[in-house]
C-alpha cells in the first residue's frame, strides 16, 4: 500500500512540478490526475447535451403534425407521445448534468488538495529572500485565487465545454442531414462570427492583456493588505482609502484598464452577438431561391421550419464557446503564475554538509546584487540582475561571543549583511563562513538552528503568550520559558495579560510585541543572534527594556550582530561596522573608529549634540 501511495505521489509531483506544457495542454495535464472521474463526467455531459435538443426536435415533430394534417385527422396519441418525450428528455438532461458536475467537482477538489499541498511544501523550501521580495498579496493570490481558478476549469469548464462542443456538433450535423446547403450557410456564418470575435486575440495581444490584468489584480491585493495593516494610522488622521496613494493608484489603474479593454472588445463582441443570434436570417435568401424553384415543395418548407425551431437551442451553446475561451485564457495565466513558483529552486544543499565547531563569523570578498525579480527567476541565480551592487567587497571577521553593531544610512546595505548570513540569498562572489565552514556547506536546517533572528517587523501568532514565546523552542520547560521572560524584560507583560491569554496584534504595543519576539529568540538559545533595527520607532521605555535584554545577551557568550541607526547601542558593542552605499567604510571598536573614521566621528558628535538638545 505504501509503495502504491509513493508511486501515486511521484506521478503527481511529475505532473505538478516538472511540466513544460502551457495553456490548454497544461490545464488538461493537471486534470489528468483524476482522469477516470473526468471521463465519466464527460460521458454524462455529452448525453446531457444531446438530450437538451430533444425537446426542440419533439416540438418540430408536433408542428409538422399540425401543418401536414387537418385538425380532425391529427394523431393525438402521437402528439402526446412527442410531448412526453420532450418532458422526459428535459429531466434526463438535468440528471445527466447533475451527475457530470458531481463527478467533476469530486475530481477538482482532490486535484486542488494535491496542488495546494505541493505549493505550500515548495514554498517551505524556498529561501527567505523570496518572501522579502514577494508581497503577501501575490502569494495569497497564487495559493488561493489562482488555484481556485483551476477548480473552476476542472469542475465547471470541462463539462461545460464538452456539453457545448457535443451540442454544437450534433446540431450542425443534423442541419447538414436536413439540408446540406442550408446547413453549410449556418456553419459558414458561425465561422465568420468566430473569426470576427477572435480577431482581438491576434498576435498574442490577448495574452499580454491577461498578463496585465493579473498583474493589476496582484497589485490591488498587495496594496489592500497594506491598507488594512495601516488602518489604525489612516483612521487616526481621518483619511479615506483614496488618501492611501498606492491603493488609490492601483484601483484607478485597474478601472482605466478594464474600461479601455471593454471599449476595445465592444465592436467585435456586438458583431459576434448579431451574427450568432440572427444567423437563421442568412438562410432566408437561399430558402427563397429553393422555394421559387418549386412552390409546391411542402417538405422544404418543413425543412426551413426545422432550422428555425432547432436554431433556438443552438444560440446558447455558441455564445458559451466565446465566454469559455476567454475564461480558459485567464485560468491558463493563473496556472502559469503558479508554475513560476515551482520554477524557483530552493538554495542548493551541499552534498557533503558540515557542522561548525565554533561560531566565528567571516565575510571574505563578499559581493551581492539583489535579483531583479525574485518572483520570476531563480532566487540563487546570477541571471536577470541589476548592475547596482547591494554589497561590494565586504571583509570582516567577528569572533565567537563578540557583539557587532552595524551602522549606516538607510539603503546602504546594513540589513543585507544579515540576510546573506541567514542565506536568504546566495552571494555573487566571495565567502561567508561560520566557524570556518562556508554557509553553503551547512544544511539549511542546521544553519537556521544556529541563528536567532529578530526583525523590525515583529510577528505574533493568534495564540497564547506562552505559545508565542515557545515558538522559539516547542519543547522548552516552564523554567526555561520563565528565564527567557526575565532576560527579555517581559515580566510586566506577563503580569499584565497572563501567560495563558490569547493575544493578537491589538493585545500588545509595538514595543511589547518586539520584547516577546526577543523572548522567543532567547528561548531558542541559538549561538548567533541577528537583530535588525529592533529598537526602531519604539518609545524610550521599550527601547531601554530591549537594550537591557541585549546587554544580558552580550554576557552569555552569544555572537551578536545588530543593525541599527541609533548610536546608543554601541556602548554594548565589541566591534562596529560602518556601511555606506554597499561598502564597508570602517570596522573596529568605538575608540578606534573615533580616531580613524571621520564619518563615524561626525555621526557620534551629531547624535551626542541631539541628546543634549532641549526646549528652553
Amino acid at each position: 500500500m505504501k509503495n502504491d501511495l509513493d508511486s501515486i505521489n511521484t506521478k503527481l509531483d511529475s505532473i505538478i512540478l516538472d511540466s513544460k506544457k502551457k495553456g490548454i495542454a497544461r490545464l488538461l495535464e493537471l486534470s489528468s490526475q483524476k482522469s477516470f472521474m473526468l471521463v465519466f463526467s464527460g460521458i454524462f455531459s455529452a448525453l446531457s447535451a444531446i438530450l437538451q435538443f430533444v425537446p426542440y426536435f419533439a416540438s418540430y415533430l408536433i408542428a409538422c403534425e399540425f401543418i401536414l394534417y387537418p385538425l380532425d385527422s391529427i394523431d393525438n396519441a402521437y402528439v402526446l407521445y412527442c410531448g412526453l418525450i420532450a418532458i422526459v428528455s428535459v429531466f434526463a438532461s438535468m440528471v445527466c448534468t447533475g451527475v457530470s458536475f458531481t463527478l467533476s467537482h469530486f475530481a477538482a477538489y482532490r486535484i486542488l488538495y494535491n496542488i495546494r499541498l505541493r505549493i505550500l511544501a515548495h514554498l517551505a523550501t524556498l529561501p527567505l529572500g523570496y518572501f522579502t521580495a514577494t508581497t503577501k498579496g501575490e502569494i495569497h493570490k497564487n495559493v488561493q485565487e489562482n488555484v481556485e481558478k483551476i477548480e473552476n476549469f476542472i469542475a465547471h469548464k470541462i463539462p461545460e465545454f464538452l456539453m457545448t462542443l457535443i451540442g454544437a456538433l450534433s446540431i450542425f450535423g443534423v442541419f447538414l442531414w436536413a439540408n446540406v446547403w442550408l446547413g453549410l450557410v449556418c456553419i459558414a456564418v458561425y465561422i465568420i462570427a468566430l473569426r470576427v470575435q477572435f480577431s482581438i486575440y491576434k498576435k498574442g495581444s490577448m495574452k499580454e492583456e491577461i498578463e496585465r490584468f493579473y498583474g493589476m489584480q496582484e497589485r490591488i491585493n498587495a496594496r489592500s493588505i497594506e491598507y488594512v495593516d495601516g488602518m489604525s494610522a489612516i483612521k487616526l488622521f481621518n483619511k479615506s482609502a483614496f488618501s492611501f496613494s498606492n491603493l488609490a493608484n492601483s484601483i484607478n489603474a485597474y478601472k482605466n484598464y478594464t474600461l479601455s479593454f471593454t471599449y476595445k472588445c465592444m465592436p467585435t463582441f456586438a458583431a459576434f452577438n448579431v451574427l450568432t443570434n440572427c444567423f437563421i436570417f442568412f438562410i432566408m435568401p437561399l430558402s427563397a431561391y429553393f422555394i421559387l424553384q418549386d412552390t409546391q415543395d411542402l417538405v422544404f418548407v418543413l425543412t426551413i421550419l426545422f432550422f428555425v425551431m432547432m436554431s433556438n437551442g443552438l444560440i446558447a451553446p455558441l455564445l458559451k464557446i466565446l465566454t469559455l475561451s476567454s475564461e480558459v485564457m485567464q485560468i491558463s495565466e493563473g496556472v502559469r503564475r503558479i508554475d513560476n513558483i515551482f520554477k524557483i529552486k530552493p538554495l542548493l544543499e551541499s552534498s557533503n554538509p558540515q557542522i561548525p565547531k565554533n561560531y566565528d563569523i567571516t565575510f571574505k570578498n563578499v559581493n551581492f546584487v539583489y535579483p531583479l525579480d525574485s518572483k520570476d527567476s531563480n532566487a540563487n541565480s546570477t541571471e536577470s540582475k541589476t548592475e547596482k551592487f547591494a554589497l561590494k567587497n565586504i571583509n570582516f571577521t567577528l569572533k565567537q561571543g563578540e557583539f557587532l553593531v552595524i551602522l549606516g544610512q538607510s539603503g546602504g546595505g546594513k540589513s543585507t549583511i544579515l540576510s546573506l548570513l541567514a542565506r536568504f540569498f546566495d552571494i555573487e562572489s566571495g565567502e561567508i563562513k561560520i566557524g570556518g565552514v562556508n554557509i553553503k556547506d551547512i544544511k539549511t536546517q542546521d544553519l537556521m538552528n544556529l541563528l536567532s533572528l529578530v526583525f523590525q517587523d515583529s510577528f505574533l501568532f493568534l495564540d497564547t503568550l506562552s505559545e508565542n514565546i515557545k515558538a522559539g523552542c516547542k519543547n522548552a520547560s516552564e523554567k526555561e520559558v520563565l528565564k527567557a521572560i526575565k532576560d527579555s524584560n517581559c515580566a510586566k507583560i506577563v503580569q499584565k495579560i497572563g501567560l495563558d491569554s490569547i493575544i493578537n496584534k491589538d493585545s500588545l504595543s509595538g514595543g511589547e510585541t518586539q520584547r516577546v519576539n526577543i523572548a522567543r529568540a532567547m528561548l531558542k538559545n541559538a549561538p548567533i543572534f541577528l537583530l535588525d533595527e529592533i529598537t526602531a520607532n519604539l518609545d524610550t521605555h521599550n527601547e531601554n527594556a530591549i537594550n537591557k535584554s541585549i546587554s544580558t545577551l552580550s554576557k552569555q557568550d552569544k555572537t551578536i550582530i545588530m543593525v541599527t541607526h541609533k548610536l546608543q547601542s554601541v556602548k554594548y558593542a565589541d566591534k562596529i561596522a560602518l556601511i555606506d552605499k554597499g561598502e564597508l567604510i570602517a570596522f573596529g571598536s568605538h575608540s578606534e573608529l573615533l580616531q580613524s573614521c571621520q564619518m563615524y566621528k561626525d555621526m557620534w558628535q551629531m547624535q551626542h549634540k541631539a541628546r543634549e538638545w532641549s526646549v528652553i
